[in-house]
């Protein structure tokens, strides 16, 4: 009994209430921070720079739901030419060129199962 109820609570646990991720939104000619709650589908912070050698860049700042990065060489760089950076964790597009991509942080809810399979694991086969 004691077993279940150990189960039971690492479960509820790690299927705990989802916390909506935090992004910079704005657009820019400079690096705008503006931080916002973004809805719950979201699951990157994205920044697009556009290089406009004549107007200046434009930077924008958003919340999305998929976001695949791509990179600018240097010496590749010509008037319209952008660069898309993603990330996971909360205010992570603060800075406009962040070299570090995109990946996906261990969720509670992995946490938590991992968790209540390591305390079942101990429960049932102590000697281990």
């Amino acid at each position: 009994m004691k077993t279940i109820l150990l189960l039971l609570a690492a479960l509820a646990v790690a299927a705990g209430p989802a916390r909506a991720l935090h992004c910079h939104v704005c657009t820019s000619s400079t690096n705008c921070k503006k931080p916002q709650i973004c809805s719950a589908s979201s699951r990157f912070c994205r920044t697009m720079t556009t290089v406009e050698p004549l107007s200046g860049n434009l930077v924008k700042k958003d919340c999305v739901e998929s976001c695949t990065a791509t990179y600018t060489l240097q010496g590749q760089v010509s008037s319209g030419t952008s660069a898309t950076q993603c990330c996971q964790e909360d205010l992570c597009n603060e800075k406009p060129y962040n070299a570090v991509p995109a990946r996906a942080p261990l969720s509670s809810t992995a946490l938590g199962l991992g968790l209540a399979l390591g305390l079942l694991a101990l429960l049932l086969a102590p000697n281990l």
